[in-house]
């Protein structure tokens, strides 16, 4: 299968074989800081200026990234020539299921964009989710045998027992147990993800025509 590119301006370098395409997500573990402050670090400037943005979901200009808007196109947002940036903070990502069966729930993934239409292609968007399951306890032991004439049947009395194939080893709860009001999560590690937005330009141009634009406060 062949890919062709659209016309670019004259200043923009072409892919070449084997280039990582533009619209390829890496994770970055230096710190950066928003592009839109004036106080961003050196790490936040030098990544916009070798092609990569952060997926924090801002609003760009097609004309000012061209080659990032026909990967993109309005996909997670937008309107005409103004498009919109993924926004990949404080989500995992997950390997499309494209009808494999392991996402069980691909049904009911919605729209990048923040939509409610139901959407299960890349970039549609899944919510926490705690799996159903079942508890398996011991039962109280019954009486040996009927109460005599005049008197009541009564329950014997309870103990704690350990759950059937529980995972913990004793009767009281193991410590170092970590719980959340707010979200179900395995051990995790910060990084920044970052959006390859160009090919690059041409050394002889002195300019960036695709370096953020905003003004700073």
């Amino acid at each position: 299968m062949s890919i062709s590119f659209p016309p670019l301006p004259p200043f923009f370098i072409q892919p070449g074989f084997g280039d990582m395409p533009v619209g390829s997500v890496i994770a970055f573990a230096g710190p950066i800081a928003s592009p839109r402050k004036a106080s961003a670090p050196v790490a936040g400037a030098s990544v916009e200026a070798l092609g990569w943005l952060v997926c924090d979901g801002r609003m760009l200009d097609s004309n000012d990234y061209p080659q990032l808007y026909v990967v993109l196109g309005h996909l997670y947002g937008g309107l005409g020539q103004q498009f919109r940036l993924p926004d990949y903070r404080g989500y995992f990502l997950r390997g499309m299921d494209s009808g494999k069966g392991n996402d069980g729930d691909a049904d009911q993934r919605t729209d990048p964009a923040g939509a409610t239409t139901l959407n299960q292609g890349v970039g549609s968007r899944q919510e926490d989710a705690l799996q159903t399951h079942e508890h398996l306890y011991k039962s109280a032991p019954t009486p040996a045998a009927p109460s005599g004439p005049g008197s009541v049947a009564g329950a014997p009395a309870s103990s704690p027992a350990l759950t059937e194939g529980g995972p913990t080893n004793g009767l009281t709860p193991p410590g170092g147990v970590r719980v959340s009001t707010t979200e179900t999560r395995p051990k995790n590690i910060y990084v920044s993800y970052l959006i390859k937005c160009t090919y690059g330009l041409h050394q002889h141009r002195h300019h960036f025509h695709f370096a953020h634009q905003e003004k700073l406060p």
